[in-house]
């Protein structure tokens, strides 16, 4: 069964925070849906919709999950008119 509390702490936290600097998040939610666990992040007005644990998805670890994150997070970061064209890798 997925954790949520272990999930915000293990990968989302942990992405978000080599991504974005402290003014750019608006509201960030979180929910489980079945073995999923789902992200909306609204960043300067822009939102970022992932499914953070894919539920069928065998053999990742939260580290996979949290670099799989950080990776979708850094690319959304270089399409927002906030961040255009930056690498925050």
């Amino acid at each position: 069964m997925v954790d949520l509390v272990e999930t915000l702490r293990s990968v989302v936290m942990p992405a978000v925070e080599a991504v974005f600097r402290d003014d750019e998040l608006d509201a960030l939610d979180a929910r489980i849906d079945g073995e999923s666990v789902y992200l909306v992040l609204t960043a300067q007005g822009e939102v970022f919709v992932d499914e953070v644990v894919q539920a069928g998805v065998l053999g990742q670890t939260m580290a996979d999950w949290q670099e799989r994150l950080r990776s979708n997070l850094v690319d959304f970061v270089a399409e927002s008119r906030f961040g255009w064209g930056q690498d925050r890798a």
